[in-house]
């Protein structure tokens, strides 16, 4: 008789248990299953979360420029000028000159954009709502914690390794 596969047991038996192995795998799935849920739009996960960026700074205020987006997805510039061309001729943002220097360009939200951004913020929100679920208060406290060590240890091996911040 086959058993059910059991992705904790394949974790332990394949790699020991290890953290890292658990936190790329469970990460490789949000990811699909936000890509998915996301892709109703025509737009990729990426994309849709630097539309997020956008509308939270906008919704601050905030101007964005290109260079904020490489740092805070630490992506590439390439990877973050093919994002934003893409989003750019889906009539998605647009791109304005600054006064002063002409090399930078502000990033804004379209009316069209701000519509899909609001359906899709629903969207994740209700993905968060099934995620948050699987907890009690207090484990949901306790995981964020660990979460938070997690990413802070990451973080400083990835810098100390020549990584960009």
């Amino acid at each position: 008789m086959d058993e059910k596969y059991d992705r904790r047991k394949s974790w332990e038996n394949e790699h020991g248990g290890a953290p890292v192995k658990c936190i790329l795998d469970v990460s490789k799935n949000l990811r699909y299953y936000f890509d998915m849920a996301m892709s109703v739009n025509g737009l990729t996960g990426i994309q849709m979360r630097v539309l997020g960026h956008l509308r939270m700074k906008e919704e601050k205020g905030e101007s964005v420029f290109q260079r904020e987006i490489e740092e805070i997805f630490r992506i590439k510039r390439s990877s973050v000028t093919s994002v934003l061309q893409t989003l750019e001729k889906k009539n998605m943002i647009v791109r304005e000159s600054v006064p002063g220097d002409a090399r930078i360009k502000k990033i804004t939200l379209t009316e069209e954009a701000r519509k899909m951004q609001t359906c899709s913020f629903l969207r994740l929100t209700e993905m968060e709502q099934e995620m948050r679920s699987l907890f009690s208060d207090e484990e949901f406290e306790n995981f964020l914690n660990y979460m938070t060590r997690i990413d802070q240890k990451a973080t400083e091996i990835y810098l100390q390794q020549g990584g960009v911040k």
